[in-house]
């Protein structure tokens, strides 16, 4: 598509040469206006022929000859190249819709995006970068070919409707979010995809405070008011900038060392039952356990004392290498 587009171009400067070259020399050989010239030529060029006017000099009329000749061939070439491009873009649009189609029929376990706006596509990168599956939708044609050109899996379609979700997985899929940019298509889809999937996690997105009340009581599990959450965030950092810069470190930046990790305890764990100080002092030193959430309640700092169980959830501060090890251990063993 670059080469198609950069000959188009060099075509159009071709045709404006030709027709600033006609203007002037017809106006220069038959005494005309240069209006009447570029009238004349164009005319010409386009193969209207009025025939109002007409070269009256030998050499007007062996100069017409030239322009017509030349012109019409780079006309001809110029429409064939532009039809050319036009079918190859709908091809090329056609043949990647296809295969993206083809690769999230194949997704399982992925986590489904509903918008690809500023949120959605923000909620997409830090997806990606825990290279965890997903699949972006969008009824936005052009937010839909941007998000596919930053190499996100995306399809286009309203997030509201059943057969568009089944076309996204949702039957196979362990999440969605609802970030679209009106609170009503939110709570639609939050209702759509509950009704479809139980047992799927939901995290939606609220503009207006009161429809946090209406997207829980649809079935999401969890409400986030970007607003809200920037406005404290801002008031945090001038009134804490050192715990916020910590708080941006562990959860805005992919790319340091010192990252934050949430790990499930399965009943096959090989940490299952365990105490902290037996199962992280023999496996892992340099991870370090901030909380564990055990049926909906948080133990902040927990002692090397305390018990690992089947169904927590361990909050995690440590190296990257070290996080990922963690996880390949639980998740082989459970």
């Amino acid at each position: 598509m670059s080469e198609l587009r950069g000959k188009l171009i060099a075509l159009a400067g071709v045709i404006l040469t030709m027709v600033v070259t006609s203007t002037v020399g017809l106006s220069l050989l038959e005494d005309w206006s240069l209006f009447t010239s570029l009238w004349v030529t164009i005319v010409s060029l386009t193969t209207t022929g009025y025939g109002d006017l007409v070269p009256a000099t030998r050499a007007g009329q062996i100069f017409t000859m030239v322009v017509l000749i030349f012109g019409l061939g780079v006309m001809l070439y110029s429409l064939s190249t532009a039809v050319s491009a036009i079918v190859e873009n709908q091809v090329v649009r056609f043949v990647r819709r296809d295969k993206m189609m083809e690769v999230i029929k194949r997704l399982e376990n992925h986590v489904i995006v509903c918008g690809a706006g500023r949120v959605g596509i923000n909620a997409a990168y830090i997806l990606r970068s825990y290279k965890v599956p997903y699949v972006l939708i969008d009824r936005d044609e052009a937010l839909v070919s941007q998000a596919a050109e930053g190499g996100h899996f995306v399809m286009l379609g309203d997030a509201t409707r059943d057969e568009v979700l089944i076309k996204a997985g949702i039957l196979k899929a362990q999440g969605i979010i609802c970030a679209m940019s009106e609170d009503a298509h939110n709570v639609f889809g939050v209702l759509t995809a509950r009704s479809l999937n139980p047992g799927l996690k939901i995290v939606a997105r609220s503009t207006e405070p009161e429809t946090f009340a209406k997207l829980h009581q649809a079935g999401a599990d969890k409400v986030i008011s970007p607003t809200q959450s920037g406005g404290h965030q801002m008031a945090m950092a001038m009134i804490k900038p050192a715990a916020v810069e910590m708080v941006n470190t562990l959860f805005l930046s992919r790319h340091l060392e010192i990252q934050l990790e949430e790990v499930e305890i399965s009943q096959n764990s090989l940490l299952a039952n365990k105490l902290i100080m037996e199962a992280f002092d023999r496996e892992v030193n340099n991870v370090v356990i901030v909380a564990i959430i055990r049926d909906e309640a948080v133990i902040m700092n927990p002692r090397g004392r305390d018990s690992i169980l089947p169904g927590d959830t361990l909050v995690l501060i440590g190296s990257r290498q070290d996080l990922d090890s963690i996880d390949s251990k639980f998740v082989c063993a459970s």
